[in-house]
């Protein structure tokens, strides 16, 4: 009997390795044309959209730099191993462990999933606000890597990043591209810079749980971040007076302002202003002479963004023609300078892209000082 029963068990155990090894692995070529892909909710950007796939994510980037019609990189990010790169610019392994930052709003949406620690490169280390990066920074952990033109393609290389992160300000950025693939280097596209809407921009944050494989946490984020946002405009009456609202400073005599359907014209409408240039057509920069801008000037009754100016004084010792301005003269004007660290990184480009909701408190209280109980953030008053 105890024989007969040893040999049942081991016939038990080899039929088990048998059928096992029956069992057809998943065709990494499969995840291509996946039949169960779904697509993912993106509500509110226009650059990107996600395809969940059977073993991994399909993530497309459309016309990642301005005036960019017709172009589209599909990445395919994957925990599968090695895939077929076939139709895809990229295939990317995740989560990844290692990554270069061609921009700080991207170091802000690392930051923001708590994955700071997988940085060791960025363009320009001395803008950098995030306090966890600046500590690698001055550890030696992250590099600078250089912008552009001047990309140090041999530091690239060494640092073996498991992706980098770029942006574009115009097609020839497809040749720094190129020398990157060359290199063997994994490129991947992020045009959160492009978004028209403020909780847009914030929404790549979806793509950076990709690269982290925790879409989960993303999603969560941004959904608090989105009601947040939608939550603060309601404190806004119906019937309020809106204040005429004004932009920036000129540089080498040419004043620029952004298209009225733009991510700053959008953040003046929802927290209740009226952009004094609305009527410029979507969300590309404008040109203007100084003396016509000052035109807008003149009949506003807020001006915000104006540079790295502290001090009404130092407006208008840059720009002497706007001392008699009543907007100026009653200092009625506000800069989004108020978290500067010492050598002149602007934490509202970084962190402000996935605080949408803070800039909009922020605006809320300068346009309408009695509707909201908030500390100015990311702007202050110039004295």
């Amino acid at each position: 009997m105890y024989i007969l029963g040893r040999l049942s068990s081991s016939l038990v155990v080899l039929a088990f390795i048998l059928s096992s090894s029956c069992v057809q692995k998943p065709n990494p070529d499969s995840l291509v044309s996946s039949p169960d892909s779904l697509k993912v909710a993106v509500d509110y950007a226009n650059g990107f959209s996600i395809n969940r796939l059977s073993q991994g994510f399909e993530l497309t980037v459309t016309n990642p730099w301005q005036d960019a019609k017709g172009i589209s990189y599909k990445y395919l990010l994957t925990s599968y191993g090695k895939v077929s790169p076939k139709g895809y610019s990229e295939v990317i392994p995740i989560p990844v462990k290692s990554v270069v930052c061609l921009s700080t709003t991207h170091i802000a949406f690392i930051d923001r999933l708590n994955m700071a620690s997988s940085v060791v490169g960025v363009s320009g280390t001395n803008f950098v606000t995030s306090k966890r990066v600046q500590e690698r920074i001055e550890s030696g952990l992250v590099r600078d890597v250089g912008y552009e033109q001047a990309l140090n393609y041999e530091l690239l290389v060494s640092l073996k990043p498991d992706v980098v992160l770029a942006y574009g300000v115009g097609a020839e950025m497809a040749g720094y591209l190129q020398k990157l693939k060359d290199l063997n280097i994994p490129v991947v596209f992020v045009g959160d810079y492009l978004e028209e809407s403020p909780l847009g921009k914030t929404e790549w944050l979806k793509a950076f749980g990709l690269l982290f494989d925790d879409l989960p946490k993303a999603d969560s984020i941004f959904n608090r971040i989105a009601f947040e946002y939608n939550s603060v405009m309601g404190y806004l009456p119906k019937d309020q007076k809106n204040p005429t609202v004004f932009l920036n400073l000129p540089w080498k005599d040419v004043w620029y302002f952004p298209g009225g359907q733009g991510y700053m014209a959008n953040l003046i409408a929802d927290a209740g202003g009226n952009y004094s240039l609305s009527h410029l057509k979507g969300n590309s920069s404008y040109p203007f002479s100084i003396e016509n801008a000052l035109e807008y000037a003149i009949t506003s009754d807020i001006w915000l963004n104006t540079g790295m100016a502290n001090s009404l004084s130092e407006v208008a010792n840059e720009l002497p023609i706007a001392k008699s301005l009543p907007i100026l003269a009653e200092g009625r004007v506000f800069n989004n300078n108020n978290r500067v660290n010492p050598t002149g990184g602007n934490d509202f480009w970084e962190s402000g892209v996935v605080n949408p909701h803070i800039i909009l408190k922020d605006l809320i209280k300068i346009f309408h000082p009695n509707h909201i109980q908030h500390e100015l953030v990311y702007y202050k008053p110039l004295q």
